[in-house]
């Protein structure tokens, strides 16, 4: 029986392929060493650089998840630099972390995949989940033993919480009271946020 090879070998191989590789290769839907093919961000918005390296080092996000922000902030109706301060300051992880529940973005992000907190009762591990007006998060009952949640809450007693937050360390609980403004972000405050189009 003779296995036939639907690969065209090129002159210059030294070692031919053998059936089984004609196969993957006929199946790449993209070129060789491009690990999932092109991805393109989203375009029609664009911040400065500096502004840009900020915003992402104040959250702890990705150039595509910005870029994602960015574009659905300018489509919402108003001021596009206060629809974004919005829009990253109601993400899970950012309000965990302002609550006092982590001490960086980044381990709140990492509590919130640990299915550390509640949102209105409800188990939630998506940190970009973003929290609308009257949503309670809370830390689950299971993990107020000492828990990087809650020796954070523990150390955030002296803190004043953001006047859209309203924190109660003993409950374990922040309440989103209504949605946040640019000049009450820590982060954004200084940041002037020119949100351009191209």
């Amino acid at each position: 029986m003779t296995l036939r090879s639907k690969v065209n070998i090129a002159p210059t191989d030294d070692v031919p392929l053998k059936p089984a590789h004609g196969y993957r290769l006929r199946r790449q839907r993209h070129p060789i060493g491009v690990r999932g093919g092109p991805r393109r961000a989203p375009r029609g918005y664009r911040l400065p650089d500096a502004e840009r390296r900020q915003i992402r080092a104040a959250y702890d996000l990705r150039e595509r998840q910005l870029v994602r922000a960015l574009v659905t902030a300018a489509g919402q109706p108003g001021d596009a630099a206060e629809n974004l301060a919005g829009q990253l300051e109601q993400r899970l992880d950012a309000l965990v972390h302002r609550a006092g529940f982590a001490r960086t973005v980044g381990e709140a992000r990492s509590l919130v995949e640990h299915n550390t907190f509640t949102l209105d009762g409800g188990k939630v591990n998506r940190p970009s989940y973003l929290v609308q007006p009257g949503q309670i998060i809370q830390v689950r009952p299971e993990r107020q033993c000492p828990t990087p949640a809650v020796v954070a809450a523990g150390g955030f007693r002296d803190v004043e919480a953001p006047p859209y937050l309203e924190v109660r360390p003993e409950e374990f609980t922040a309440t989103l009271t209504r949605e946040p403004r640019r000049q009450e972000v820590p982060d954004l405050r200084d940041v002037p946020l020119t949100v351009r189009s191209g």
